[in-house]
């Protein structure tokens, strides 16, 4: 069969079962959230939000096998089924497989964040340190009883969704904190003689403090030669959009001030060896949150 005609087969398959199996309430934007064990289908995780009723024991390994096929026979990779009343979209790793079904209404990017958001918390959190995913795999017993911590968290963040986005955005915040602590460290790394750290470092401090001395989210964070502890900030202290703007306002007077200070060769070559390299390890987040092209704009 060709992997168009079963794509089709598919999508047919999924319309029609949803229909014929259950109606959903328009109030909610994300209506059921599944964690699915990829090679064997197995669920860990089976939350609806509705009155949906899905015999997941048949549609868990049907999505399982489905993105194997779609993932293998093409270049690209599918992440969304779109039926007749609802959309199915989906995030995964080697080993585990999360799937929303969400509304039609639901803003698809929204969900690919919260959907890439609960799997780090899941493999952070659900699998212990002291043991590699193919061992926990190999002696999970097959029930659902030791992830029902993980489930509360689950519905926790899934209802602060509907009704606020509070836990979303907060995560966002996490993220980007995470990722300009990391910039922040490289540049303060940089290969200087001892004097021209002390005088970076002093800069740093009192123009960062004129900025941010009225700033109840920033005022107090520490400032050393190490770094600048941004994780310290709370990010619930002020919205999404302040923290970035915040976050760029501190970027460029630590790139400015570097780049007055720095011999231009070490100032290079911390780009080269330090920045970089993190940059592509970590892509996926700087194209998410579009912090790339700030950093393209005030780094280099």
């Amino acid at each position: 069969m060709s992997l168009f005609r079963h794509t089709n087969l598919i999508l047919k398959y999924v319309s029609d079962y949803s229909r014929s199996r259950y109606s959903l309430s328009n109030s909610r934007l994300i209506l059921g959230v599944w964690l699915i064990e990829r090679s064997s289908g197995k669920n860990l995780i089976s939350l609806t939000f509705t009155d949906v009723e899905i015999d997941m024991d048949l549609f868990a390994p049907f999505l399982s096998a489905t993105k194997f096929l779609i993932d293998t026979a093409s270049s690209e990779s599918l992440e969304m089924i779109n039926t007749e009343g609802r959309r199915y979209v989906w995030h995964s790793n080697d080993w585990f497989l999360i799937v929303l079904a969400i509304s039609k209404r639901a803003r698809v990017a929204h969900m690919r964040f919260l959907l890439n958001y609960a799997l780090n918390e899941f493999m952070n959190k659900a699998i212990p340190s002291n043991t590699s995913v193919d061992e926990f795999l190999r002696k999970w017993d097959g029930t659902p009883r030791p992830f029902r911590e993980y489930e509360d968290f689950l519905r926790v963040l899934i209802d602060q969704f509907e009704q606020t986005d509070e836990s979303l955005l907060a995560g966002k915040a996490m993220d980007c904190l995470a990722v300009y602590s990391h910039i922040f460290t490289a540049i303060l790394r940089t290969n200087m003689k001892d004097d021209t750290r002390e005088k970076l470092v002093s800069r740093i401090r009192e123009e960062l403090g004129n900025l941010i001395k009225d700033d109840s989210a920033f005022k107090g964070i520490l400032i050393d030669k190490r770094g600048i502890d941004v994780l310290s900030i709370n990010p619930t202290m002020c919205s999404y959009k302040v923290l970035r703007t915040r976050l760029d306002q501190i970027l460029e007077i630590v790139s400015n001030i570097a780049k007055d200070l720095i011999p231009k060769r070490d100032y290079n070559k911390m780009l080269l060896e330090q920045l970089i390299p993190y940059m592509k390890r970590d892509i996926d987040r700087l194209e998410t949150y579009s912090i790339l092209d700030d950093i393209i704009r005030l780094v280099f």
